[in-house]
């Protein structure tokens, strides 16, 4: 016999599939919802955070004054024809 809880899933998702009743769907749609709130299902969300590191990347930065010297050297060496 396989794993349980497979088997039960799969029970429960046909169950869920031969379903009509729009009350009954709603209240399993309450019940995920709570599930989720409450943090049981959606704990693995946790490693996802990404961190706001804006103003670091910022002050890592060069200035208005560096970038334009770059730009103009980047345009000087360039293969213009004459």
């Amino acid at each position: 016999m396989g794993n349980p809880i497979i088997e039960a899933k799969k029970e429960l998702i046909q169950w869920i599939k031969e379903m009509d009743e729009l009350e009954e769907i709603a209240e399993l749609l309450e019940i995920k919802n709570r599930m989720i709130s409450n943090g049981v299902v959606a704990e693995a969300q946790a490693e996802y955070v990404a961190k706001d590191d804006f103003d670091e990347k910022f002050a890592m930065g060069i200035s208005g004054e560096e970038l334009m010297k770059r730009v103009y050297a980047h345009i000087e060496s360039l293969p213009w024809k004459k």
